[in-house]
């Protein structure tokens, strides 16, 4: 984590800096979703502390699912943290994608530290220190309040858009060791964000559709948990917690339909969501000898959810009810994996995690193995298989309908399996020297039991967002996910780092058409080169840049339908003809981080500036300019600066 806070470009944010890894790829330069060896953000599973949570990031799903604007906590939080991209071992479940771990950090237990920080984004406050003086007990704590008001107006994408997001987010860990009873901790994250447009009255100012449109979107977002850990013996280790967590979604949209009365909304659609879970977890770890170790555990999460939704229908304009559900439901899972060293040069692992979804009772059992080969003291060679699966969002199993024979309420999705998918991935390292790092890694990744469309292309692997989903579904497709991922790093050494990642990689499916396409986040590429260098200057003061500059093939997009855009005016996509087009064939995002830190006897400042996409260009899908009556690309290419004051002591 201490190197990864370097990163150009990651904002302090845990999701932007595993961007930067071989095998991943960013769904925008202005979100932090997470896209994995091809597939969909929403099939990354985000934990804390040993437990599944909800998206922790500010306005999640706004514009994809499974990611948003900003991580709820800093990176300053983290400890070390595991992030997996495929055939992860049997401890993880419900992922289909690949698995962000993260962990926080305990506080100072020794003295007391400060932090205030002010930036044209907003500010931050942290704290940390012993519960008591002289105690072994830490407390940790951090506040952010943020806003884009400085910032959103001096970008040119967002001139015709009176949009501004605001957040605050607080987190938190009190680390407690107690003697022979073992060691507590008590942990929490929370985000609060909001953003809105009002739109405008005067036709004569309608540009493109938003100009139309009012707007009201929140996302709210908490986890807090205990956890206990006891050595039961010098060879076994028990972790247990107990933690809740839930995700909020509020989503309104109205617009201005008539120019004649250019001041009535029209309602468009209303979400409201409420899903979250109560999570018991326990982990016990025995090591038998110093070649054989065990690990077996089990989660048991009670899911609760209430969801209401409507949408305009546009040929009878009334409001039709396309989501509706609330309860709960089980998802239990259970694992048991052991790691045998039969020789210093071989290290063989082996697992099985089961679970149990009861909205559809379904119960799987899925093997993972893996094998490590050490060629000599710089070689090695890793195998790794894994079948995992992964529910769909909530929302998806309460998808209503009216059946035309009884003119009855129908869900179609309550009974739907689970996505399924193999993974195979060949490892090689290469320890140059003792701060140079070589790997090399050819995947394959087959996904079946997708849900799918019946007769038609459509498939949830290329799903963004969508909040007016209202389709059945049935588990008729598959996928395929081929490539190669290479890594060479350069560990922080002499003041210097580097880092340089390439992706070669294809992703198809098909939906329950048999037709093989390529899916939406095909890009077929991805390459990073990253580094710093930090100097001393005076007495311990230290100046810092930091640089990365990526390359990336485009996501696909579906090709618009005119005459359809004509007649909404607004864009319409041709779903006949998906995944057919994008607007070039190279994305580019360069940023630059220069930080100067002045250290004095117990205090230090450190001023920052960031500039995030510096002449980079990406694709942000197509608009319907209403005085045109013409359809154009939308493009994002503005520098995003951040400059921040902070204060340490």
């Amino acid at each position: 984590v201490e190197e990864a806070n370097r990163y150009a470009g990651a904002v302090n944010d845990p999701g932007r800096m595993a961007g930067n890894f071989a095998g991943v790829a960013t769904a925008g330069v202005n979100v932090n979703a997470i896209v994995v060896r091809g597939n969909s953000p929403k099939s990354l599973s985000w934990r804390l502390e040993g437990v599944d949570i909800p998206v922790p990031s500010h306005f999640a799903g706004s514009n994809v699912a499974g990611g948003g604007g900003l991580t709820i906590f800093s990176s300053s939080l983290l400890a070390n943290s595991d992030f997996y991209t495929g055939a992860f071992p049997a401890e993880y479940g419900n992922a289909a994608a690949g698995v962000f771990d993260m962990k926080l950090r305990n506080g100072n237990n020794r003295a007391r530290e400060y932090a205030l920080q002010a930036g044209v984004q907003g500010v931050e406050a942290a704290a940390e220190g012993p519960l008591r003086t002289g105690g072994d007990a830490s407390y940790l704590v951090n506040y952010r309040y943020s806003t884009m008001a400085l910032i959103f107006p001096l970008l040119p994408e967002l001139k015709h858009s009176d949009e501004v997001p605001f957040y605050q987010d607080l987190s938190f860990k009190l680390n407690m060791p107690a003697g022979k009873a073992g060691n507590f901790s008590i942990w929490g994250i929370g985000g609060l964000s909001h953003t809105s447009m009002k739109g405008v009255d005067d036709p004569q100012e309608w540009i493109y559709p938003e100009s139309r449109v009012g707007m009201n979107f929140h996302y709210n977002m908490g986890a807090a948990g205990i956890t206990h850990s006891k050595s039961l013996s010098h060879k076994t280790i028990i972790r247990s917690t107990m933690a809740m967590s839930a995700g909020q979604h509020s989503y309104h949209k109205n617009s201005r339909l008539d120019a004649e009365t250019p001041s009535v909304l029209y309602p468009l659609y209303g979400i409201d969501m409420t899903q979250g879970k109560t999570t018991l977890s326990s982990t016990l770890t025995h090591k038998v000898n110093r070649r054989l170790s065990f690990e077996a555990g089990g989660e048991m999460n009670r899911e609760f959810y209430q969801m209401e939704g409507d949408a305009r229908n546009y040929e009878t304009g009334e409001m039709n009810t396309i989501l509706e559900g609330n309860g709960n439901s089980w998802l239990v899972k259970g694992f048991v994996q052991g790691k045998y060293n039969p020789f210093p040069f071989i290290t063989l692992s082996g697992g099985v995690n089961a679970s149990w979804f009861e909205m559809n009772r379904q119960t799987l059992v899925e093997p993972r193995l893996s094998a490590g080969f050490r060629l000599s003291p710089l070689h090695e060679i890793s195998l790794g298989y894994g079948n995992h699966s992964q529910t769909e969002p909530l929302f998806v199993y309460f998808v209503s309908q009216n059946d035309d024979q009884t003119g009855k309420t129908i869900y179609p999705n309550r009974n739907l399996n689970r996505m399924r998918a193999h993974h195979f991935v060949i490892g090689y390292h290469w320890s140059v020297n003792s701060n140079l790092h070589f790997k090399a890694e050819p995947y394959y990744q087959m996904l079946y039991d997708v849900p799918v469309v019946e007769n038609s292309a459509y498939s949830m692997l290329n799903f963004m967002k969508d909040w007016t989903f209202n389709r059945a579904l049935v588990n008729e497709g598959t996928g395929r996910n081929a490539g190669l991922d290479l890594t060479l790093e350069r560990f922080l050494k002499e003041g210097y780092y580097y880092m340089a990642t390439a992706s070669i990689y294809r992703s198809v499916y098909s939906g329950s058409d048999g037709v093989m396409r390529r899916t939406r986040y095909d890009g077929g590429y991805v390459m990073n080169i990253l580094g710093g260098r930090e100097w001393e200057i005076g007495e311990g003061n230290l100046l810092g840049i930091n640089v990365r500059c990526s390359l990336m093939g485009p996501f696909w997009h579906q090709p618009v339908d005119e005459a359809a855009s004509l007649l909404a005016q607004d864009v319409v996509y041709d779903e006949d003809m998906p995944f057919t087009y994008r607007a070039s064939d190279i994305e580019t995002v360069n940023d630059i981080t220069i930080h100067y830190r002045i250290n004095s006897e117990g205090k230090s400042s450190v001023i920052s500036l960031q500039v995030n996409n510096i002449i980079g260009r990406q694709y942000q899908g197509k608009n319907f300019n209403l005085k045109t009556q013409n359809i154009e690309d939308e493009f994002f290419s503005s520098p995003i600066p951040f400059i921040s004051y902070k204060l340490e002591f």
